[in-house]
Protein backbone atom coordinates (compact mmCIF):
# COMPACT_ATOMS: atom_id res chain seq x y z
CA UNK A 1 0.00 0.00 0.00
CA UNK A 2 1.31 3.45 -0.83
CA UNK A 3 1.73 6.32 1.63
CA UNK A 4 -1.32 8.27 0.40
CA UNK A 5 -3.53 5.19 0.86
CA UNK A 6 -2.21 4.67 4.40
CA UNK A 7 -2.82 8.34 5.23
CA UNK A 8 -6.40 8.00 3.99
CA UNK A 9 -6.89 4.76 5.97
CA UNK A 10 -5.63 6.43 9.13
CA UNK A 11 -7.87 9.47 8.65
CA UNK A 12 -10.96 7.29 8.05
CA UNK A 13 -10.23 5.24 11.18
CA UNK A 14 -9.25 8.27 13.30
CA UNK A 15 -5.74 6.94 13.90
CA UNK A 16 -2.75 9.15 14.70
CA UNK A 17 -0.06 6.48 15.18
CA UNK A 18 0.79 3.25 13.37
CA UNK A 19 3.62 0.69 13.25
CA UNK A 20 4.48 -0.05 9.61
CA UNK A 21 6.29 -3.08 8.23
CA UNK A 22 7.99 -2.07 4.99
CA UNK A 23 8.96 -5.54 3.65
CA UNK A 24 7.43 -8.88 4.60
CA UNK A 25 10.84 -10.16 5.72
CA UNK A 26 11.51 -7.22 8.08
CA UNK A 27 11.86 -8.24 11.71
CA UNK A 28 11.02 -4.80 13.09
CA UNK A 29 8.28 -2.28 12.39
CA UNK A 30 8.72 1.47 12.04
CA UNK A 31 6.74 3.74 14.36
CA UNK A 32 4.94 6.37 12.27
CA UNK A 33 2.41 9.12 12.93
CA UNK A 34 0.24 11.63 11.09
CA UNK A 35 1.48 15.19 11.36
CA UNK A 36 -0.57 17.83 9.51
CA UNK A 37 -2.12 15.04 7.43
CA UNK A 38 1.24 13.67 6.28
CA UNK A 39 2.67 10.31 7.38
CA UNK A 40 6.04 10.72 9.09
CA UNK A 41 8.38 8.25 10.78
CA UNK A 42 9.83 8.47 14.27
CA UNK A 43 12.65 10.73 13.05
CA UNK A 44 10.08 13.25 11.70
CA UNK A 45 10.91 12.42 8.06
CA UNK A 46 8.12 11.92 5.53
CA UNK A 47 7.59 8.29 4.51
CA UNK A 48 8.59 7.58 0.88
CA UNK A 49 5.53 8.05 -1.32
CA UNK A 50 6.69 5.56 -3.96
CA UNK A 51 7.49 2.67 -1.58
CA UNK A 52 4.93 -0.13 -1.43
CA UNK A 53 4.47 -0.88 2.28
CA UNK A 54 3.76 -4.53 3.08
CA UNK A 55 1.78 -4.28 6.32
CA UNK A 56 1.43 -3.10 9.89
CA UNK A 57 1.42 -4.26 13.48
CA UNK A 58 -1.93 -4.59 15.21
CA UNK A 59 -1.78 -4.42 19.01
CA UNK A 60 -4.18 -6.25 21.30
CA UNK A 61 -3.72 -6.91 25.03
CA UNK A 62 -0.08 -5.85 24.86
CA UNK A 63 0.81 -8.29 22.05
CA UNK A 64 1.44 -7.43 18.42
CA UNK A 65 0.36 -9.28 15.31
CA UNK A 66 1.78 -8.73 11.83
CA UNK A 67 -1.01 -7.93 9.35
CA UNK A 68 -0.61 -7.48 5.60
CA UNK A 69 -2.70 -4.80 3.91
Amino acid sequence: MLRKDIEQYMKENKMTRIDLIINESDALAIYCFLKNGVLKDYTDHVVDRKKNIWGRLVWKDGKSTRVAW
